[in-house]
């Protein structure tokens, strides 16, 4: 894909190697990124359980799954 650039003064393209910057981050995905770095500030106690839940719920759902669903208890 060839850009049309804004000035080519025949010797120089002015503007070739332009690229605008990447839109502004939004708190959310600013929270997401702080928190997959490591950065707990952003998260109560009561987030990090939750997301803990829904992890080891997702596991034992999978787990099922791949196990036909049946419990050898």
């Amino acid at each position: 894909m060839e850009r049309n650039t804004p000035y080519d003064t025949g010797k120089v393209k002015i503007g070739l190697l332009y690229t605008p910057p990447p839109p502004a981050a939004t708190p959310e995905e600013t929270w997401v990124q702080n928190v997959l770095l490591g950065d707990r500030q952003g998260m109560s106690e009561l987030t990090l359980v939750t997301i803990q839940s829904i992890g080891l719920i997702a596991f034992i759902t999978i787990v099922m799954l791949l196990t036909g669903g049946t419990s050898n208890a």
